[in-house]
């Protein structure tokens, strides 16, 4: 994994395309105040996507997805590094996400699982916990020191 790229409208079109393969949620995509970035290989080709989604002091990791081409390469893993990183040059302590498939994933990764009632108001306001993912979907947390 080579190139990161912070998604413009322009590019936008390619990331929403691989969320619909990855069967995540990209209808409520919002480029404004949040950061999504693409990544790609060595010839350009984009390979995967995360996005951080920034409410007050906290941050809702949104849309990591690896093509399926490229799955098993550790490039998720590297996408969620990087973004946490991102996070934190932010100060941003508290990174949340909702995961019906991805549990163990994010779980290997720092994330804790924890009660919806216990997410900030702020993040449970946005379309992510409100209408994009069901009530069944995980919630975590990632705390950054």
């Amino acid at each position: 994994m080579e190139a990161r790229v912070i998604v413009k409208h322009s590019s936008l079109g390619d990331v929403l395309e691989l969320l619909r393969e990855s069967k995540l949620p990209y209808q409520d995509i919002d480029l404004r105040n949040n950061l999504f970035i693409s990544y790609h290989d060595e010839e350009g080709r984009m390979i995967g996507s995360g996005g951080l989604e920034f409410y007050s002091n906290y941050a809702l990791l949104r849309s990591v997805a690896v093509d399926e081409a490229h799955r098993g390469k550790s490039i998720g893993k590297k996408i969620v590094e990087d973004l946490l990183s991102r996070a934190k040059e932010k100060s941003i302590h508290e990174v949340y996400l909702l995961t019906q498939t991805a549990r163990e994933f994010f779980l290997k990764r720092g994330f804790a699982d924890i009660a919806r009632n216990n997410v900030p108001i702020e993040v449970k306001a946005s379309t992510e916990f409100s209408s994009a993912c069901p009530d069944s979907a995980s919630a975590m947390i990632y705390r950054i020191v």
